[in-house]
């Protein structure tokens, strides 16, 4: 039996976990010019990730993950994020990979854990016109070009959502899985936040891919899933694509509370050019009143997301297109109370602020970067519910609901 499996027979917590990677704060601030230099996090600070099996929380536990509650690898990114942004935001990243690589095909799992339980998997979802799938006898033929892949360098598989064109109509969507060195990494990624992701482009030249190795996303979009006759856990029952918001809402939450906190202590210890205490004055104490609440609302609509999500998979019951919809507007409305929080703070700061050295600049930063990713995107997602609530959807929309539909009638076939 794995160590991690034998931690999960002895009832390890996500508060275990949280506790785990709350004490690599001092080392992830002693290393945060180190990231920021190499673009990537340090291979010290991956290493340590591994040593708390933090990044298997949610992995399944026949491959020595710790299978706990969905949900816990955004807890535990959301408390690394509150020290380093780029840290949390890679373990959030490869924690989710972690949870819904257990709803693919069973042999590509066994390829990826049966003999490493430690295998960290990157994935791209974003690709540019041109990428695809064709098929091809055995497998696919996989090319083109994937964006803003966080933490590829230490990954030994990447995992990419690309197109297979039909006949007619709009494409199938699949996810395909690569091994390490089947695939190149672009270095695209010079960034005022999340500096040190590493979130660079993967290219893929005619590189054949092995039918297991290859899940439509329609099918891990939905309840039912390959892995499912393997990994029977309610966990994994959740639509992959659906509810992945959250891993990034997560660490984003963090940096913001990371900035809350900075601003407490660097502003506790600062006095005016009169001699005056700073915090002895009125509008400050507003301030930071008014942004400590925006982020306690944040939590708040995290905690109720994450304990819906949970019984509606423990209920084995499916989520209907405004549930969804209504997933994804909070996952992007703790992104933007994150980010206005984060903003109010740095406003107050003067030319402190603006110091790529100082503690409340760097989590403001990261804030900002984390909540652009599209599934943070409160244009989006804000107006796509705001249509469900109006009783009007996107076609595009549409389409996607339908052929999850198909995908899931298909399944019980």
């Amino acid at each position: 039996m794995s160590g991690a499996a034998a931690e999960k027979q002895q009832t390890l917590t996500s508060e275990d976990l949280v506790k785990r990677v709350a004490a690599l704060a001092p080392k992830l601030i002693e290393r945060r010019a180190k990231g920021v230099a190499l673009r990537r996090l340090p291979d010290e600070t991956i290493a340590d990730l591994i040593s708390t099996t933090a990044l298997r929380a949610c992995m399944p536990a026949r491959f020595g993950g710790h299978e706990l509650a969905f949900g816990t690898h955004t807890d535990v990114a959301m408390e690394l994020a509150k020290t380093c942004g780029s840290t949390g935001w890679v373990a959030g990243i490869i924690g989710s990979h972690n949870w819904w690589l257990g709803k693919y095909q069973i042999e590509a799992q066994h390829e990826v854990w049966g003999d490493n339980p430690d295998a960290l998997v990157a994935a791209a979802f974003a690709s540019k016109p041109g990428s695809k799938a064709v098929p091809v006898d055995g497998g696919y033929v996989v090319s083109g070009e994937w964006m803003w892949c966080s933490g590829v360098d230490h990954c030994g598989w990447c995992s990419l959502m690309t197109p297979v064109p039909q006949p007619s109509g709009p494409p199938d969507m699949v996810m395909v899985l690569l091994k390490r060195g089947d695939y190149t990494v672009k270095d695209v990624w010079h960034v005022p936040g999340m500096k040190a992701t590493g979130s660079n482009n993967v290219l893929a030249n005619d590189v054949f891919v092995p039918k297991h190795r290859v899940t439509r996303l329609a099918e891990l979009n939905n309840k039912a899933s390959p892995g499912q006759k393997l990994n029977d856990s309610w966990i994994y029952k959740l639509p992959m694509l659906d509810v992945f918001g959250y891993s990034v809402a997560g660490p984003t939450l963090g940096c913001a509370r990371g900035a809350l906190e900075g601003f407490i202590g660097t502003m506790t210890r600062h006095a005016g050019l009169d001699g005056a205490k700073v915090t002895d004055h009125p509008t400050l104490q507003a301030r930071v009143s008014e942004s400590s609440a925006e982020i306690d609302a944040a939590q708040a609509l995290y905690d109720t997301d994450m304990a819906f999500l949970r019984s509606v998979a423990q209920a084995n019951r499916d989520l209907p297109p405004a549930e969804i919809m209504r997933i994804k507007r909070n996952g992007s409305y703790v992104a933007t109370l994150a980010k206005r929080a984060a903003s109010r703070l740095i406003e107050a700061m003067g030319a402190n602020g603006v110091s790529d050295t100082n503690p409340v600049q760097i989590a403001f930063a990261d804030t900002m970067a984390g909540a652009s990713h599209r599934a943070l995107n409160w244009d989006i997602n804000g107006v796509s519910y705001g249509k469900v609530l109006f009783g009007a959807a996107t076609s595009a929309e549409a389409e996607l609901l339908k052929r999850q539909a198909a995908a899931a009638a298909a399944l019980k076939t």
